[in-house]
């Protein structure tokens, strides 16, 4: 008799972890619907809703043979995304890769990228434009201050940012006048 309690009670808990597992990818597969999210994303939102680990475990464990969690996939995206399409800089890319706790090496795959492309023109370009909306009334001065800070912002260097403010601000040729 206490055998047959021993097998009820076994199949009983594998039905319970069959389900939780079940509960855990249907969450993981509606959040990643909603925005592409990295697996250690996934696994805090499972560890905090679920208390075994070896259910999370699981539920991440399919959520990657389905394809809905990939972090190569999703840093080469995030590079693609706000690094080409929107001019992000190099350290704040990185800095948001690690913010995302996207493995080191699979983020430095997927910033390698970038390394065809022209910093100085991408942030030239992205001045121009920001300086474009900037008031007209603005002193040269102002106006390389102020994209100096937005250069910055989007993960430019100092350095790399100060020179393209100048230039774009036309305070060299002012200063030049002097």
């Amino acid at each position: 008799m206490a055998r047959a309690e021993q097998t009820t009670s076994a199949v009983t808990s594998a039905t319970d972890d069959v389900k939780a597992i079940t509960k855990a990818v249907a969450y993981g597969l509606r959040s990643t619907q909603s925005r592409p999210q990295t697996v250690a994303e996934i696994t805090a939102k499972l560890n905090g809703r679920f208390d075994d680990g070896a259910v999370v475990a699981a539920a991440v464990e399919q959520l990657e043979s389905l394809g809905a969690l990939d972090d190569v996939t999703f840093a080469r995206m995030w590079v693609e995304d706000r690094g080409h399409r929107r001019g992000y800089g190099l350290t704040r890319l990185r800095q948001e890769l690690r913010r995302r706790q996207v493995p080191e090496d699979i983020a430095q795959a997927a910033l390698a990228s970038l390394g065809e492309r022209d910093e100085l023109m991408t942030a030239s370009d992205l001045a121009r434009r920001r300086a474009a909306t900037l008031p007209a009334a603005l002193e040269p001065a102002a106006v390389a201050r102020r994209l100096h800070a937005y250069l910055v912002r989007r993960g430019y260097n100092q350095g790399l940012a100060n020179k393209v403010a100048i230039n774009v601000s036309g305070l060299a040729r002012h200063r030049e006048w002097d």
